[in-house]
């Protein structure tokens, strides 16, 4: 019976122990830290593209290109860490990986070589467009307690991105007889690959559950700008504007060592 408060005795003093353990850094509740969380992106991030040049044979007009790209919003997957420096200060690294398919659609003006400013269109869409990013957030970190067992952690830094976009890259295309109309063969799509750099702020609350193990939420904002040049036949330079990154809310585990 002894023997049995004893141990009671030792477990409480051991339960007891995780949670000032924890406290003894403050705010970073353990010197390291580690995160795996799911955020959600649920902002646009459509985009588009226009471009004009002139006609080989009806040199007066142009032939007109205009793109439109859907959002992808969704799930990302994030893996991060960090590690104080000293009191409240710390520096740490951040993964986020999202890949989606989207769709886009597009309208083709070509000149009519026997009626002037009467141009023949194509319009159509594409579907299954895949878009995935990879963001590295290098991170300058600095930690508030908000209780016992609660701490802020205010981030930012610069981002590094790698971004692969699905494009329509040119447009195939048929006469019909007597210049009346276009009718579409098929649009070839290019996977255009870019890395950019950016920048990301950021705010994750973590609950402590025991001395290594605790839940948290992360807020982060994250923003780039991409230029792709998908090419062409015809040599004509294209320049595609597009933002990655965006507003990402989400939780997930916090391992803390």
């Amino acid at each position: 019976m002894r023997r049995n408060v004893f141990a009671l005795c030792a477990a409480a003093m051991l339960l007891a122990a995780a949670p000032l353990a924890a406290q003894e850094n403050g705010p970073w509740l353990q010197p390291t830290f580690i995160t795996i969380d799911v955020p959600f992106q649920p902002l646009d991030n459509n985009f588009s593209e226009s471009v004009s040049v002139a006609d080989a044979l009806r040199r007066t007009e142009n032939v007109a290109f205009v793109a439109d790209y859907e959002s992808a919003r969704g799930a990302l997957v994030d893996l991060g860490g960090g590690i104080r420096v000293a009191k409240n200060f710390g520096v740490g690294v951040t993964a986020s990986w999202f890949r989606r398919s989207g769709s886009g659609s597009f309208d083709l003006k070509v000149p009519n070589p026997l009626v002037a400013n009467r141009p023949l269109d194509l319009a159509s869409s594409v579907s299954g467009l895949k878009r995935e990013e990879l963001g590295v957030h290098v991170q300058a970190l600095y930690a508030l307690a908000l209780s016992k067992r609660t701490r802020v952690m205010l981030a930012g830094g610069p981002s590094i991105f790698n971004t692969k976009q699905d494009v329509v890259r040119s447009v195939e295309f048929e006469t019909l007889p007597g210049f009346t109309a276009l009718r579409l063969s098929q649009a070839l799509i290019a996977d255009v690959e870019r890395t950019v750099v950016g920048f990301n702020v950021s705010a994750d609350v973590t609950w402590a559950l025991a001395a290594h193990l605790g839940i948290g939420t992360v807020t982060r904002y994250s923003r780039a700008k991409s230029t792709l040049d998908p090419g062409s036949e015809s040599g004509v330079a294209r320049a595609i504007e597009m933002h990655v990154g965006g507003l990402q809310v989400g939780g997930g585990i916090r391992f803390l060592f």
